[in-house]
């Protein structure tokens, strides 16, 4: 008997039948809106970051726990398709994940427009600069969204 790799060990933790009651379409979108809810908190803890800063830092340790149990039972949801490795997926998972990437990356490419042509315009339109805790935000949030944004579709995906 073989000792099983880490791929195995991850792909069987995400297939646990415990996580049955989440797979639900129902429920995964439900998670996907709660996901969604915890960026536009995460986004409004930078906008006060710095008038009020032990709000933000309070706020922002609350908001990762919650963000990390989230994104857990997410996963757990979709049973990790779209993060395990080729060789964890069966055929059907392998299609799901290539469909939730190419949508993935239209949703991601629209979102970067819009946050290109917002800087563009508050150039254009020189207005003044928004405090440093809006510009890390404006830094940050792209980058959890682009983490979490796989996730997101595929859980939304009817299929997974």
């Amino acid at each position: 008997m073989s000792t099983p790799t880490r791929t195995q060990r991850r792909a069987a933790r995400l297939d646990d039948p415990r996580f049955e009651s989440i797979r639900t379409p129902r429920i995964r979108r439900r998670l996907v809106v709660a996901m969604c809810g915890l960026l536009v908190v995460e986004a409004a803890l930078f906008s006060v970051a710095e008038s009020a800063p032990v709000v933000f830092a309070v706020g922002l340790a609350v908001l990762l726990m919650a963000f990390v149990l989230c994104l857990g039972a997410l996963k757990g949801s979709t049973r990790g398709v779209e993060e395990l490795p080729a060789e964890a997926l069966d055929e059907r998972q392998w299609q799901l994940r290539g469909e939730a990437y190419a949508r993935t990356y239209r949703i991601g490419f629209g979102l970067l427009t819009a946050e290109l042509v917002t800087a563009a315009v508050w150039l254009i339109a020189d207005w003044p600069a928004p405090d440093r805790g809006v510009l890390l935000g404006a830094l940050l949030l792209p980058f959890h969204v682009g983490i979490v944004l796989p996730t997101l579709v595929t859980a939304w995906s009817r299929e997974a």
